[in-house]
């Protein structure tokens, strides 16, 4: 699956459409435009010594060299390949969640026992649950803390942690950290930075470009974007990293499989274009529920009020600030939010994001159903939050279809 030589010129979109595949190796028969699924568990190789030498990864050449399904895959290659590019990293590893690709970086990134990680307190639920039920109690030290404040870089100081663990926009109030500073500060005291990068999507920001060490994806919501297949990504900004990101994907047994890896690659092609259309759709989405008389608060980076709008505005591409947002209902209940989601007839009352729908959902009863009510007023979570991922539909209609719902 290598990639031929003239991509290094190409353009993002163009990088995205043809990653992964040698267009210029022409084979007698026909060529296909897109790769096969490689769905074979074992490989053969011309000798018993060429199968000794396979298992380093490469051939005496220095071509890939595949033995066994479950450490590499070609169709998981070309993926790899293409999200590497994308995201100006050394290397990827992909794997069958989200969930699995940030259990690979936080073991690579060297979470031991004795270790100290902080994380902002507003990471995705599973996310702090992983830490709080696997590595607490192995030893670990775990510190969340508000990591979208001014206060952000000195709490670190103070700290010295040897991780962090921060995403570029959380889960669902959509606050926005500030990438420079936090990789900033880890580098005063020489810690390995890990960004969940899921609601940024290459198209849209590239952690790696801003010193962070490795690069996380829940490629399920945008990099897929079409609600048929479940993967997760680690992109590594270092070599050394890389081999342990791989190393641990090899003992967790958590491959991602040729099916799911021909989708991913298929909602690559079209990332850029759809993102496009999601933060379009979502910014016109803010705007009409910021104006509503039953919202009493939008949750939005591209909104001029947000707090952290100057920082979306620095680190994000120019007019693209996500397709997520949060919005709060004046009559902020629980029965409210159930009738305001009941009513829906375009929208989708639906859990996951990223999709080419509109999905709609009540954080405290999925993302955050684990919290107690302190914990989520701590959040700043409201009984009437409701979290969005606009779709790509026709923005006229999720509009009407959210008015007539709220006003219902």
């Amino acid at each position: 699956m290598a990639q031929h030589d003239h991509n290094h010129s190409w353009n993002f979109e163009t990088l995205l459409v043809h990653g992964g595949i040698d267009h210029q190796a022409k084979k007698a028969g026909g060529t296909p435009t897109v790769p096969p699924i490689y769905a074979s568990t074992t490989y053969l190789h011309n000798s018993v010594e060429e199968l000794d030498r396979a298992f380093s990864g490469t051939t005496p050449e220095g071509e890939d060299a595949f033995v066994y399904a479950r450490q590499a895959n070609r169709s998981a290659h070309a993926l790899e390949t293409t999200l590497t590019s994308a995201e100006k990293g050394v290397g990827t590893v992909v794997f069958s969640s989200g969930m699995a690709a940030i259990h690979a970086s936080l073991l690579a990134a060297g979470l031991a026992p004795g270790a100290k990680i902080v994380a902002s307190k507003d990471v995705y639920g599973p996310s702090i649950g992983l830490l709080q039920k696997l590595f607490i109690p192995a030893g670990v030290e775990v510190v969340l803390a508000d990591l979208c404040c001014p206060t952000a870089v000195e709490r670190i100081r103070q700290e010295q942690p040897d991780i962090i663990y921060v995403e570029t926009i959380s889960n669902p109030l959509v606050k926005v950290i500030d990438i420079d500073a936090i990789s900033a500060a880890a580098k005063e005291i020489d810690a390995v930075t890990i960004v969940d990068s899921t609601f940024t999507p290459p198209s849209l920001f590239r952690p790696i470009e801003h010193g962070i060490d490795l690069v996380v994806h829940s490629a399920t919501k945008y990099i897929g974007g079409h609600g048929d297949s479940t993967a997760g990504a680690v992109i590594s900004a270092k070599n050394t990293l890389l081999d342990q990101v791989r190393a641990y994907s090899h003992l967790l047994g958590s491959m991602l499989g040729p099916f799911d890896t021909h989708l991913m690659l298929r909602g690559l092609r079209t990332l850029s274009l759809r993102m496009e259309r999601h933060c379009s759709n979502a910014a016109q989405v803010a705007s009409f529920l910021h104006e509503h008389p039953a919202v009493a608060r939008v949750h939005y980076p591209g909104l001029p009020d947000h707090p952290q709008h100057d920082i979306a505005s620095r680190l994000l591409k120019p007019g693209q600030y996500g397709g997520l947002l949060a919005f709060e209902l004046k009559e902020a209940s629980r029965a409210a939010v159930f009738r305001f989601m009941d009513n829906l007839q375009l929208c989708l009352s639906a859990t996951s994001l990223g999709d080419v729908f509109t999905l709609i959902s009540y954080p405290p009863i999925s993302s955050h159903r684990t919290l107690t009510n302190t914990e989520l007023q701590n959040l700043g979570i409201t009984e009437g939050c409701v979290r969005v991922s606009v779709g790509i539909e026709h923005v006229e209609d999720i509009i009407q279809d959210l008015d007539q719902a709220l006003k219902s």
